[in-house]
């Protein structure tokens, strides 16, 4: 499935520190469907890798569908999904 990792930005709200970036995501059992749970496996740019509780979300605006998730460290990813990407 084609997804667009989205920089998650938290500086306003707690103080800035070396986490590692997500550099790759795969979505199992996507379904675009509003609240919807599937696992997401992330790999790092540390070269981590885990798998995150993730939620399918549309946006009521754009109507632009994401997936976001977290794991019981913290570790937490956004990624759009889109359609046309090759």
């Amino acid at each position: 499935m084609p997804f667009v990792i989205q920089e998650l930005n938290w500086h306003k709200r707690r103080k800035p520190n070396a986490e590692s970036k997500p550099v790759s995501v795969e979505v199992d059992d996507f379904k675009l469907e509003k609240n919807h749970f599937c696992k997401i496996h992330v790999t790092f740019d540390d070269g981590e890798c885990a798998t995150l509780q993730g939620r399918v979300t549309q946006n009521p605006v754009t109507g632009a569908w994401s997936v976001n998730g977290i794991n019981a460290k913290g570790q937490s990813v956004s990624a759009l999904y889109v359609e046309n990407l090759s």
